[in-house]
């Protein structure tokens, strides 16, 4: 391969001139600027990639085989472009892992509030039982028969009852004294 006329600049970077690198700066820094800011970059973003360019650059001019074959301007542009690509996967992946720790957190939050819900309702449900328990015997067997799907009339005859309306009335006053044990439980 043979050597591009824009080695001239390799050599001086070699030997310290400074004068180069502001000839580099002049030259390329707004092309890659603009690429940048292209591909969804900021001009922040585009000088701190121009000056790992520039750096990366640098370092390989001071390998006494390197030998420049392309412009120095499509060398310093593929430089840049990498370290912007690597960049941007950079920040993808750690948006990446920013959402997945965001969306643990919330399902670790939908979690226990679940748990938490379930031990309130165990909570409540024993309270609910020891106050039931706490009835007369009566009022528990009526409410029973009656949540099993009992028809009034079944449940009166059952437990000796006059009828079907002295079985709603027995049932609200037991309802009743069952709401108020609970209550006073939870007070």
């Amino acid at each position: 391969m043979e050597q591009h006329p824009d080695h001239k600049h390799i050599l001086a970077l070699r030997q310290g001139d400074f004068s180069t690198l502001d000839y580099i700066y002049r030259e390329h820094a707004p092309t890659i600027t603009q690429w940048v800011v292209r591909n969804s970059g900021s001009v922040s973003d585009a000088q701190d990639v121009f000056q790992e360019g520039i750096i990366a650059l640098h370092q390989k001019a001071q390998d006494p085989t390197f030998l420049l074959t392309c412009p120095l301007g499509a060398l310093l542009f593929q430089i840049c472009r990498n370290k912007w690509f690597s960049q941007l996967r950079k920040k993808n992946r750690e948006t990446e892992v920013r959402n997945a720790e965001a969306e643990r957190y919330e399902s670790e939050g939908i979690v226990q509030n679940t748990l938490e819900q379930i031990e309130e309702e165990e909570i409540r449900q024993r309270k609910l039982d020891q106050a039931f328990g706490q009835l007369s015997e009566l009022c528990q067997q009526l409410l029973q028969l009656l949540a099993s799907g009992m028809a009034s009339a079944e449940v009166a005859e059952q437990l000796g009852m006059n009828n079907a309306n002295t079985v709603y009335r027995r049932k609200n006053a037991c309802a009743e004294r069952w709401r108020n044990l609970f209550n006073a439980q939870t007070a």
